[in-house]
């Protein structure tokens, strides 16, 4: 499976219409290494973001993060595509990446709503193909993606978190993406946060609502669902690659997750794309 990166390694966020001319097969389940929030303006078509189908219906806006599995057929779906790497962060404060993560990547806003969100992003587009833009055009383009972004967190109707929460957060969830192959005890965790069981599992509570465990093994799930979809490994390489004991581990621990075999686990995954494409 492909990783699609953005066209430029300098540039830290594009807009595109939904139908540019990919440079990657978009036939195919690929990942992206950056967010993408897209504006779907008239319907038509669907989308698998991990592993489920969306159908395209006008005034819907998803966010897809770094690292899902994505495949588009566009159809006669038309919008508008905001393209972002994580850096962009560094120059959004206070806002963090974490704060758009969610369950679901399918955001409803009122039409007044989705109108101001296109309206941005249009503004954003308009700046972005200024040549040799000045420092305070840049500052322009961190600014409406920031109201924009700010928009977002309001419509999904985040809760307010301290400081030390979100700083909390930003840290444990890199430290996941990071490690989740090699790492997945919660001790793992606090020792390289310093912090203490208690108050790691006190701030995970507070923070997304769930144990450290539970976001442990949600994302170590993730990860297998998506090796799986590969269908390029054989079980026991997947567990071999995950760094289990044992395939009968790497068994037992998705039987407990989930309630499902490996091997209907992976047949799960693989009609999934094959029977609703």
């Amino acid at each position: 499976m492909q990783t699609v990166t953005l066209p430029h390694p300098n540039t830290l966020i594009a807009v595109e219409p939904l139908d540019y001319p990919n440079t990657y097969d978009i036939h195919t389940p690929h990942r992206h290494n950056y967010f993408e929030l897209m504006l779907i303006e008239t319907k038509g078509g669907h989308q698998f973001i991990d592993f489920t189908k969306h159908p395209l219906q006008a005034q819907q806006v998803f966010i897809i993060y770094p690292g899902q599995v994505h495949l588009l057929a566009r159809e006669n779906a038309h919008g508008i595509v905001l393209q972002f790497k994580k850096e962009i962060f560094d120059f959004l404060f206070p806002l963090k990446h974490h704060q758009f993560y969610k369950e679901t990547p399918l955001l409803k806003v009122s039409p007044n709503c989705f109108k101001h969100l296109c309206d941005l992003s249009h503004t954003i587009g308009h700046f972005l193909k200024e040549e040799n833009p000045s420092a305070l055009a840049k500052e322009k383009v961190y600014s409406y993606l920031k109201i924009i972004l700010i928009t977002i967190i309001e419509q999904q109707g985040n809760k307010s978190i301290s400081l030390e929460q979100q700083n909390f957060a930003s840290t444990f969830l890199s430290l996941l993406e990071q490690h989740i192959f090699t790492k997945r005890k919660v001790t793992d965790y606090t020792k390289l946060m310093g912090l203490s069981n208690d108050k790691c599992t006190l701030l995970c509570k507070q923070t997304f609502g769930k144990t450290p465990l539970k976001l442990i093994h949600e994302e170590l799930l993730m990860q297998i669902r998506r090796l799986l979809l590969l269908n390029q490994y054989t079980l026991k390489e997947i567990a071999f690659e995950l760094n289990f004991d044992s395939q009968a581990h790497f068994s037992s621990f998705i039987k407990q997750v989930t309630g499902k075999t490996a091997s209907d686990l992976q047949t799960e995954m693989l009609n999934i794309y094959q029977t609703t494409s």
